[in-house]
This record gives C-alpha cells, sequence and structure tokens, in this order.
C-alpha cells in the first residue's frame, strides 16, 4: 500500500512542481519587463528601459504608431516586449512578446507596415 502511495505521489507531484517551476520561471522576466505607472510617454519609457532593443513607426492606414522594444517579458518567449505610443507619443499600452500576443486595446491590421527607425529619431519625435 505504501509503495502504491508513493508512485501516486511521483506521478501527481512531479508534473505539478514542473508546473510551478514554469510558472516561477516566467514571473521574473515579466516583472521586469512589466512599466511601472511612472511611465506615460515615450520620453519616460525610454528613462525607465534604460536599454532598448529597438524602435518601430507602425502605420495602419492613416493612423501611426510607435513602438520601443525591449527585454523579453517571458523565459521562452519568441520575441521582445514591446510598449507602443500612438502618434503624439503618449503610452498606449504594453505586451510581454510581441512574438506571441498583440498589445491588449490595440488592434493592428495584418496590413500595417512596421518600419524600424532609430532611437534617436524616437527621441526627437518624443520632444
Amino acid at each position: 500500500m505504501r509503495c502504491v502511495f508513493k508512485i501516486i505521489c511521483v506521478v501527481v507531484g512531479v508534473p505539478i512542481l514542473l508546473l510551478f517551476g514554469c510558472i516561477a520561471a516566467d514571473t521574473i522576466p515579466y516583472s521586469r519587463a512589466k512599466p511601472p505607472k511612472t511611465v506615460t510617454d515615450i520620453s519616460s519609457c525610454l528613462a525607465w528601459l534604460q536599454k532598448p532593443m529597438g524602435a518601430y513607426k507602425i502605420t495602419d492606414g492613416d493612423v501611426v504608431y510607435y513602438r520601443v522594444t525591449g527585454p523579453a517579458g517571458r523565459y521562452l518567449a519568441s520575441g521582445p516586449s514591446g510598449y507602443t505610443f500612438d502618434s503624439h507619443g503618449k503610452f498606449v499600452g504594453w505586451t510581454a512578446d510581441v512574438g506571441d500576443y498583440s498589445t491588449p486595446g490595440l488592434h493592428i491590421s495584418p496590413d500595417a507596415t512596421h518600419e524600424k527607425i532609430s532611437l534617436e529619431n524616437l527621441q526627437k519625435i518624443a520632444q
């Protein structure tokens, strides 16, 4: 009876421990990528992020957005984290993984153009 109980504990316990380990592994990069409440525009995002990976101008018809990318917010992310701003530089939202997830509340059509811009140009836009 004790042997059966040990086997059941291992069969049930190991997957549960793996699940909790995966969740815990994702919380660390997520907490580092999540912007604080002080991020309200491009300038404050760049000041907080310190080492952004890149910047993009997204044109969706007549609407223009800007996106700053930073370190991934997931352990096995397919892309960097993304911080999106409207054409005036106001913070719209963010996503922990631009490869898999879109920015919540922001609907960009598949036909939108993504143009890489320099961080210097983005800072000029922010002023």
